[in-house]
């Protein structure tokens, strides 16, 4: 039986660029999207550059390595990792070829970046087990899915009060993490509970599939809307037109959430006390 990806990342480390190797890095990753400033090849010594796994530029931009973003950056970093498991395959590969494999990272802060935040989300177990996982597992799942459901009611909220103050490129960058999300929480839904929908479901797997994408579309308008606003919207009556076209996205997602959480997590064993099914051929 091969190790899990938990136990496989005791042999994780991170060690920040401009520090001199060390024997004991083992197979050094370089995880930075940009090469560090100002150092030379040989003096970083990593055996692979994988850029795939950092920070979109947009959320690193975004971060800026800034204390108090710190556990908003993580939430959307991992909604970023969720959505790219090639990378993550090829890391968790590395991992089980290596006895010692160092996450090396450029940034001055060696609390608050990325690095850090990837050591932590390779060190919890990875999905992929359905929703018949024992205890722990079945839980963290139930509440994952439960609080990515208030997390997107909760950054609608905030981009239709971003709108009200006229801060349209608050607005955007809002929606951006939203869509972020989005993606890994349908991913994670269409992968691990779909399989598990018995064939009597009140609402069949296309339904639930069609409304994903059906949300995806709404919040893709939306924000293709307000790439053609400025930065700072002056128009009350623009402000007024935006958090009004807002405002149907807020009543999908809403109809959307109650409907899984009536159908959907009840019958693929999510609530608590209701019985699992078997996964239909």
């Amino acid at each position: 039986m091969s190790p899990s990806r938990g136990s496989l990342a005791s042999r994780l480390g991170i060690r920040r660029a401009h520090e001199p190797p060390d024997a004991g890095d083992g197979y050094r990753v370089l995880v930075d999207r940009l090469w560090p400033r100002g150092l030379r090849r040989e003096q970083v010594a990593v055996d692979l550059w994988l850029k795939d796994v950092a920070p979109s530029t947009t959320l690193r931009k975004w971060f800026a390595h800034d204390p108090d973003k710190w556990t908003e950056f993580v939430a959307r970093y991992r909604a970023e990792l969720d959505a790219n498991p090639q990378a993550l395959r090829r890391l968790e590969a590395l991992l089980r070829a290596h006895d010692r494999l160092s996450l090396v990272f450029a940034a001055r802060d060696p609390v608050h970046n990325h690095a850090v935040a990837l050591r932590e989300y390779l060190r919890q177990p990875a999905g992929g087990g359905g929703v018949a996982a024992p205890g722990a597992e079945l839980e963290g799942l139930r509440q994952r899915l439960w609080g990515e459901h208030a997390r997107m009611l909760s950054l609608i909220d905030d981009a239709r009060l971003a709108l009200l103050r006229g801060h349209a490129q608050e607005a955007r960058e809002v929606l951006e993490a939203m869509a972020t999300v989005h993606a890994a929480h349908a991913r994670l839904e269409e992968t691990l509970l779909f399989p598990s929908l018995p064939r009597a479901a009140r609402w069949p797997r296309r339904t639930y599939e069609a409304e994903h994408e059906a949300l995806a579309r709404a919040l893709g308008a939306l924000r293709e809307r307000l790439r053609a606003m400025p930065a700072r919207i002056r128009s009350a009556r623009q402000r007024l037109e935006l958090i009004d076209a807002a405002l149907p996205l807020r009543h999908q997602l809403e109809h959307h959430f109650e409907r899984e959480e009536k159908g959907l997590f009840e019958e693929v064993g999510l609530i608590p006390g209701a019985p699992v099914p078997p996964a239909t051929p």
